[in-house]
């Protein structure tokens, strides 16, 4: 059977669509620039406070008829720790695994002062978020000066040199934080119970004063797995090991053991009732030495090693442990970060709304 001869435009479109199919399949290597004051520049000078759909929450707070101010507000960024990962075709990082699943141990060298702009720039959102909403917190030493704390923010957040590190443990992965507030602002102390019962006094107080305190927390994952299968994917970003290096995901979820919003006095909450998950690529994780999630013969380290071969761990699954680094590129990341903590910050705003209706 003989076939007709293709047309100029429609060879055109063949190889156009031929090329897209090729692009695909064999994608652009990009550049990874780092996390800094200069990369993340252009993303700290988006308008702040620009609508959008907020996040999904469950709970509720009552603030009809009160005064309330906002004690803390807390940015939690994904620093280190293990998480569990699928390997695909039997591979992660180009390692041979056997069986379904191995421990990703994975450390990052964040910019202290990036993170420290980017939390700024997410309290300086809401603020404007809350100023559109027409809702107009208090300053906090008005009230704290005159009534005291039900529980007083007098710890620093990270600073240059002084990490403040929260531990996360959720099933099989446990991730550390880096612990920010906005500058100027100091943070709840929290120990192994939370926060505790605080200063019973005030919270007897509070209500028949019509006042209130509020704590705010939310924490940024840097290691968020794929949703198909929880798989790795490929990272697209040039360097010596971009064969092997693997892309994670960006989600915004609940803070460690805290709600989004916690009502001092009432011992009431509105939590995140789902993570803010950013699919496109923003980082890599790459093979790497060992360095200080877990020094290779401290006790725990021996613990669990003994308990694989037992075939049972506690707080780390069976399986392969692989050494990562996780590499974020600085304008993608703080893109992505304002992005969904944004979409955060209008649900707080909305569950303070409701909280006066």
């Amino acid at each position: 059977m003989q076939t007709a001869p293709l047309s100029a435009g429609r060879l055109a479109l063949l190889l156009l669509l031929g090329s897209a199919a090729m692009a695909q399949a064999q994608p652009e290597q990009r550049a990874l620039q780092p996390l800094n004051m200069q990369t993340i520049a252009g993303a700290l000078e988006r308008p702040i406070g620009e609508p959008m759909r907020a996040a999904r929450t469950g709970g509720r707070i009552e603030l009809k008829g009160k005064r309330f101010y906002i004690a803390e507000y807390q940015l939690l960024f994904d620093q280190s720790g293990e998480v569990v990962a699928a390997p695909a075709d039997g591979q992660l990082f180009g390692t041979k695994i056997d069986g379904d699943q191995a421990v990703v141990a994975y450390s990052a060298q964040h910019d202290v002062a990036a993170l420290q702009a980017l939390t700024d720039r997410a309290w300086a959102d809401l603020g404007a978020r809350l100023k559109a909403a027409g809702i107009s917190p208090a300053p906090a030493e008005e009230i704290t000066f005159t009534q005291g704390a039900v529980y007083e923010a007098s710890a620093n957040a990270t600073r240059p040199n002084s990490p403040v590190v929260v531990e996360s443990r959720a099933g099989d992965n446990t991730r550390r934080y880096l612990a920010f507030a906005p500058t100027g602002m100091k943070i709840v102390p929290r120990g192994i119970a939370g926060m505790g019962v605080g200063n019973l006094a005030a919270r007897v107080a509070y209500p028949s004063k019509g006042i209130e305190g509020l704590s705010m927390l939310m924490a940024v994952n840097f290691t968020g797995f794929d949703a198909a299968g929880g798989k790795k994917r490929a990272s697209t970003f040039e360097g010596a090991n971009e064969l092997r290096a693997e892309s994670p995901m960006l989600e915004i979820v609940p803070a460690p053991s805290a709600a989004l919003i916690n009502a001092h006095a009432q011992l009431s909450l509105v939590n995140l009732a789902e993570p803010i998950v950013l699919v496109g690529e923003f980082a890599r994780l790459r093979p790497g030495p060992r360095t200080g999630v877990l020094a290779p013969d401290s006790p725990l380290d021996l613990l669990r090693s003994f308990g694989r071969l037992l075939g049972a761990v506690q707080g780390a699954p069976a399986g392969k442990r692989l050494d990562a680094v996780l590499e974020v590129d600085g304008p993608t990341t703080a893109r992505f970060a304002l992005f969904g903590i944004g979409a955060v910050n209008q649900a707080i705003v909305d569950a303070l709304k409701a909280a006066q209706e």
